[in-house]
C-alpha cells in the first residue's frame, strides 16, 4: 500500500476531537471525561518520552484517547486509502481524540511520565477478532520526531 499525509488543511473522516469539562480551584481540579458507548477503558503509562506504540487498527471497534498527564503525538492512517495525518493531545488542553473504525492508530510520548487513557467502544472478546497490525515505521522512523513550528 502506498502511504500519503495529509496537509493540515484536509480532514479525516469521522476524526474529531471532543472539548472536555475541566474545574478547578485553589484545592486543584475536577476533569469530567464522559464518553458515551464506551465498553472499556485501559491506562497506559510511559514512563520515558519517546516511546513509540503503533499501528493498531480496528474495523469495527473505535476508540477515544485523553491524556491526563503529558503529551502524546498521535499518527491515524486510514485502513483502506493509507492516508495519514498527525494529532497532538496535551494535558494542558483537555480535549479527547476520537478515533473511528477503519483507521490504525500510532502514539509516542512527548514527555516523560505521560499518561493515556484510552476508552473502547468494544469489549476485550469484541475486539479479539477485530485486531489489525501494521509496523511502527511503515512511514518511517522520522514520523515518531517532533518538528519544531
Amino acid at each position: 500500500m502506498e502511504y500519503k499525509k495529509m496537509d493540515y488543511s484536509e480532514e479525516q473522516t469521522g476524526i474529531e476531537f471532543k472539548s472536555i469539562d475541566r474545574f478547578g480551584d485553589d484545592r486543584g481540579d475536577f476533569t469530567n471525561v464522559a464518553i458515551d458507548g464506551a465498553k472499556r477503558s485501559y491506562i497506559i503509562n510511559n514512563t520515558q518520552k519517546g516511546v513509540v506504540r503503533a499501528f493498531h487498527g480496528h474495523k469495527k471497534e473505535g476508540k477515544y484517547f485523553y491524556v491526563p498527564k503529558g503529551a502524546f503525538k498521535f499518527i491515524i492512517i486510514h485502513m483502506e486509502t493509507g492516508t495519514w495525518k498527525e494529532y497532538a493531545l496535551l494535558d494542558s488542553v483537555p480535549k479527547v481524540l476520537y478515533c473511528p473504525p477503519g483507521y490504525y492508530n500510532g502514539f509516542v510520548s512527548l514527555k516523560d511520565e505521560s499518561i493515556l487513557i484510552t476508552f473502547s467502544t468494544s469489549t476485550m472478546d469484541e475486539s479479539k477478532n477485530d485486531d489489525f497490525r501494521i509496523d511502527f515505521d511503515v512511514l518511517g522512523t522520522e514520523v515518531w520526531k517532533v518538528n519544531n513550528r
